[in-house]
């Protein structure tokens, strides 16, 4: 039951990062304040350049959160499981970092409570799902 639980909120986390997909393709409005421009990139790029950063992050946090999720579950490899969990924490705080308002605050800050949640349990605990029992 525990796995189904840690798989299900690795899951949401990731589709959460659509929330930003939404904004930039213009399906949604998810912050009002947010334009599609990073504090870092749109300076020396362009706004187009600075969105296909954007949809590249959160379109690979998602997919990395997904897998992490089949991981825990058991339909992905286990050895996937260190390599994937750094790559997609560190994407999405890559996202988080270039593009601080693009979502509302609260889900910023959950966003990232979850980002170094993962990085914890891996690189501080050496978790692995299989010390979960079924």
């Amino acid at each position: 039951m525990l796995k189904i639980i840690i798989a299900l909120v690795l899951l949401s986390h990731g589709i959460g990062h659509s929330m930003g997909l939404l904004q930039v393709f213009k399906v949604a409005t998810v912050s009002p304040q947010w334009k599609g421009d990073s504090w870092l990139l749109t300076g020396s790029a362009s706004l187009a350049v600075s969105q296909i950063v954007a949809v590249l992050l959160w379109t690979l946090a998602i997919i990395g959160f997904a897998a992490l999720a089949a991981v825990v579950v058991g339909w992905l490899p286990e050895a996937w499981w260190v390599p994937l969990a750094i790559g997609a924490s560190a994407v999405s705080l890559a996202g988080l970092l270039l593009f601080p308002i693009a979502f509302p605050l609260f889900s910023t800050l959950g966003a990232l409570a979850a980002n170094v949640a993962v990085l914890v349990a891996v690189l501080w605990y050496h978790w692995v799902p299989s010390e979960l029992t079924a």
